[in-house]
C-alpha cells in the first residue's frame, strides 16, 4: 500500500475536524499537555505535579480538584461548555488547572492543619481578636460558652462556616498569586472563569427571595467582592446583608495579598464574629441534621472548590499583585509558562465607603488577558491526536492487506492446509515504549558508527564522478602513460539516485530461542539493522515467525509502507513462543519481498536451530527449504540463514553458500550491516 504524503495529510486534517471536545480535552494527550503546563510553573519549586482529565457533563459533577499531588480537572463541566468556542473552552480548562496548582503551590496546609485542630479544640487561631465591638463580644462570650458546654453541634457548625470563609480567602489569594506568577496561559484562564462565575451567580435579591441562608448570601456576596472588586447587585439592594459586607471589606482587601497566612485565619475569625446573627442560624440547622446542613449550604455556594488535603509549607518567592491588572500590558503575557520576568507593583486598594451600594458592572469589551498561543496549543494537540488516529487507521488497513496477501500466496505441498496470520501491534503500549527508549542509545550509536563507513561511498555515487588508473575501458587517460603499470584508462559514473537495494530480516521465534539470550541478541541485531538501512535510506521490512500445531504466526515488526516511526519499539515485543515452520514464513517474506523493484533484494533469517513444527521436520523440511531458496533465487533474492544456535551444520547443510555461522552473538548486529554493506558497495 504506497499513500502519498499528500494524502495523509489530508486525512490527518479531516480527522481534526471530527475531534469531540470530549475527546479532545479527556484525552491522555490533552491531560499531558495540562501536566507539561504545570510542571514547567512548579519545577522552579522542585514540585512534581500530574494532571488528569475526564469528562462528566451533569449538572452536580465535580468541577476539579487536587490531592497535592495529582489534579484532576472535570473538562465536561457546565462554566467550561458554556464558552462558544473550543479556544475559549481550552482557557477554561487552564484556568481550572491553575487554580489548583496554586493551591499546591502557596497554601500553607501545616498553617492550615493547625487553624483546624484549633477549631475542631474550640479555640481561635493563631489568636482571639481583640478591640470588638459590643455585639462582636457577646457573640465571643456566647461562643465561648458553647466551648464550655462542649456543644458538639455548635462548635460542627462554626467550624464549617469558618473553613468556607477561609477558603473563599485562600482561593482568591492562591489566584492573585498565580495571576502574578504565570501571565500568561493561566491568568488568561483564571480571570476568565471568574469572569463567568461572577456572571452566573444570583443577586442579592434573588438569593433572598429563594430563602437561602443570610450565611450563604454573605459568603456569595464576600466571593464576588474579593473575585472582582464588585458584587451582582442590579436590583440596587441596600439591606443589611450589604452593610455586613462592607464592613468586612477592609479586612478581606488585607488578607487575600498577604503572604501570611494567619492574616486569612485572623481576618475568617473576625468575620465569624461580625456574622454571628447568621452563623446562629446555622448552628440551628446544624442540630436538627449536620449532613443536610452542609449540603444545603453547599448547594446555596457559587463559585467556591474545597482547599484540598495536603501537607507543607507553601514555596518561597515575593509577591507584589495590582488588583487593577485586567487591563494587564499584552507584551507581558508569557507564552505558556516561561520563566517569570518583571513583577506587577504593589498597590493597597482603597476599600468601600460607609454606606456606599456596590453594583455590577459588565465589561463587554473585555477580550482576553493578551494570551494568543493558546489555539496554536490546542492545534498541536489536535494535530497530534488526529496523526495518532490516522496512524492508527493505516496500520489497520495495512495488516488488513498483509493478510489479504497471506491468504493469496501458494505455500506448496509441504504447508497445504496451513493458515498464515499477521500480527501487527496498531499502538505499543507505553511499557513497550519506555523499554525501547532505555535499551535504545547504545543500539543506534553502534548504527551510526557502522553507517559511517559507507557514507563517503554513498555520497560520490550520488555525485558521480570519475573513475581513474583503470586497465581496461573506452577512455584513455594520457597523463597516466608516465606510471608504466598499464593503467591508463578511466570512465564517468552518472549519479545513482538510490542504491536499488531492499532488505527482509527474518527472525525465528521459536521456543528454543529463549536459551543462552538467543532471542534478546535477535532483537538487538533488528533493532541497530533496521536502523542502519532506514537511516541509509534502504526499503526494510523485519518480521518474527512462530508455529502452533500446523498454523503459522508472523509478526509484523517493521514495514515497508508504514507510516509512523514506532517500529522499533514493536520489536521490543519480539519473544520465544512455539514451534518454527520456516518454510511457510520464509515464502511469505520473500512475497513481499518480490513487491519490491530494487534490483538487489536481500533476505536474511536468524534461527537457532533446523525446522521443527507439526508434521514439518527432519529431511522433508530440509528439501523444502533448499527448494523455496533456490526458487526465490531464480527470482532474484539473495538468501542467507544466521545460524546462532548449536544447530549449525544441519543449518549450513540447508542454506550452503548462505549460511553465515555467528560465533560471537554480540557481533550479531555487526555481522548482518557488514553483510548487507557488501551489496552497497556492490
Amino acid at each position: 500500500m504506497r499513500t502519498s504524503h499528500l494524502a495523509i495529510r489530508k486525512r490527518i486534517e479531516n480527522e481534526k475536524l471530527s475531534i469531540t471536545d470530549e475527546q479532545l480535552f479527556a484525552s491522555p494527550a490533552y491531560a499531558a499537555y495540562l501536566t507539561d503546563l504545570a510542571e514547567a510553573a512548579s519545577k522552579r519549586y522542585k514540585r512534581s505535579i500530574k494532571v488528569r482529565t475526564f469528562w462528566d457533563n451533569s449538572d452536580d459533577a465535580a468541577v476539579a480538584w487536587t490531592d497535592n499531588r495529582i489534579i484532576h480537572i472535570n473538562t465536561g463541566n457546565s462554566i467550561t461548555r458554556s464558552y462558544p468556542t473550543r479556544k475559549l473552552r481550552a482557557d477554561s480548562i487552564a484556568g481550572l488547572a491553575g487554580h489548583e496548582l496554586g493551591h499546591i503551590l502557596y497554601t500553607d496546609f501545616t498553617m492550615l492543619a493547625v487553624y483546624s485542630e484549633a477549631l475542631d479544640a474550640g479555640r481561635f487561631y493563631p489568636n482571639v481578636p481583640d478591640e470588638l465591638t459590643m455585639d462582636e463580644q457577646d457573640a465571643l462570650d456566647e461562643y465561648r460558652q458553647y466551648i464550655a458546654d462542649k456543644d458538639e453541634p455548635a462548635l460542627a457548625a462554626v467550624a464549617h462556616a469558618a473553613h468556607t470563609v477561609s477558603n473563599i480567602l485562600e482561593d482568591i489569594y492562591t489566584e492573585a498569586r498565580m495571576c502574578d506568577a504565570f501571565p500568561g496561559v493561566y491568568r488568561t484562564g483564571i480571570l476568565l472563569n471568574s469572569i463567568r462565575m461572577m456572571e452566573v451567580m444570583p443577586t442579592v435579591t434573588e438569593q433572598i427571595d429563594r430563602g437561602d441562608m443570610g450565611f450563604s448570601v454573605l459568603c456569595n456576596l464576600l466571593l464576588q467582592y474579593c473575585r472582582s472588586g464588585d458584587v451582582n447587585n442590579l436590583t440596587g439592594y441596600t439591606g443589611e446583608y450589604m452593610n455586613k459586607l462592607v464592613e468586612c471589606i477592609p479586612l478581606a482587601d488585607d488578607a487575600v495579598y498577604d503572604t501570611d497566612a494567619r492574616v486569612r485565619y485572623d481576618c475568617t475569625n473576625r468575620i465569624l464574629l461580625k456574622w454571628w446573627k447568621y452563623i446562629r442560624e446555622l448552628i440551628e440547622l446544624f442540630r436538627k441534621n449536620q449532613e443536610e446542613a452542609k449540603q444545603q449550604l453547599s448547594e446555596q455556594l457559587g463559585g467556591n472548590t474545597p482547599i484540598p488535603l495536603g501537607k507543607g509549607k507553601p514555596v518561597a518567592g515575593k509577591f507584589k499583585h495590582d488588583k487593577d491588572a485586567e487591563e494587564m500590558d499584552k507584551n507581558t503575557i508569557q507564552k505558556v509558562v516561561a520563566e517569570e520576568t518583571g513583577r506587577i507593583a504593589l498597590e493597597k486598594t482603597d476599600s468601600f465607603e460607609e454606606g456606599s451600594n456596590p453594583g455590577v458592572t459588565h465589561d463587554n469589551t473585555f477580550e482576553g488577558s493578551g494570551y494568543t498561543s493558546t489555539e496554536e496549543d490546542m492545534n498541536r494537540i489536535l494535530t497530534g491526536m488526529a496523526e495518532e488516529r490516522v496512524e492508527a487507521q493505516m496500520e489497520d488497513e495495512l495488516t488488513a492487506e498483509l493478510q489479504e496477501e497471506a491468504d493469496r500466496i501458494e505455500y506448496g505441498n509441504a504447508h497445504k492446509g496451513i493458515h498464515v496470520t499477521i500480527h501487527r501491534i496498531t499502538q505499543p503500549e507505553e511499557s513497550l515504549v519506555q523499554s525501547y527508549s532505555r535499551i535504545a542509545p547504545p543500539l543506534l550509536l553502534l548504527s551510526k558508527r557502522i553507517q559511517s563507513r559507507v557514507t563517503d561511498l554513498l555520497k560520490d555515487r550520488r555525485d558521480g564522478g570519475k573513475q581513474t588508473n583503470l586497465l581496461m575501458g573506452r577512455r584513455i587517460n594520457a597523463r597516466a602513460f608516465a606510471q608504466e603499470d598499464g593503467k591508463v584508462f578511466y570512465s564517468n559514473r552518472l549519479p545513482e539516485e538510490s542504491m536499488n537495494l531492499a532488505v527482509a530480516l527474518l527472525v525465528d521465534e521459536s521456543g528454543s530461542m529463549s536459551s543462552s539470550d538467543r532471542i534478546t541478541y535477535a532483537r538487538s541485531a533488528s533493532i541497530v539493522l533496521y536502523d542502519f538501512c532506514v537511516k541509509l535510506g534502504i526499503p526494510v521490512i523485519v518480521y518474527g515467525h512462530t508455529s502452533y500445531d500446523r498454523d503459522v504466526d508472523m509478526y509484523a515488526y517493521a514495514e515497508f509502507d508504514s507510516h509512523d516511526k514506532k517500529e522499533c519499539c514493536r520489536m521490543m515485543d519480539m519473544s520465544a513462543r512455539g514451534g518454527n515452520r520456516d518454510g511457510a514464513a520464509l515464502r511469505y517474506v520473500a512475497e513481499r519481498l518480490m513487491t519490491r523493484d530494487e534490483e538487489t533484494k536481500l533476505l536474511i533469517l536468524i534461527s537457532d536451530g533446523q525446522p521443527a513444527s507439526y508434521d514439518y521436520s527432519g529431511t522433508a523440511a530440509e528439501a523444502d527449504l533448499r527448494g523455496i531458496k533456490r526458487e526465490y533465487q531464480n527470482k532474484g533474492i539473495t538468501m542467507f540463514a544466521a545460524a546462532i544456535g548449536s544447530d549449525k551444520e544441519n543449518i549450513e547443510r540447508i542454506y550452503k553458500d548462505g549460511f553465515l555461522d555467528i560465533t560471537d552473538l554480540n557481533q550479531l548486529p555487526v555481522n548482518l550491516t557488514r553483510l548487507i554493506m557488501r551489496y552497497i558497495k556492490g
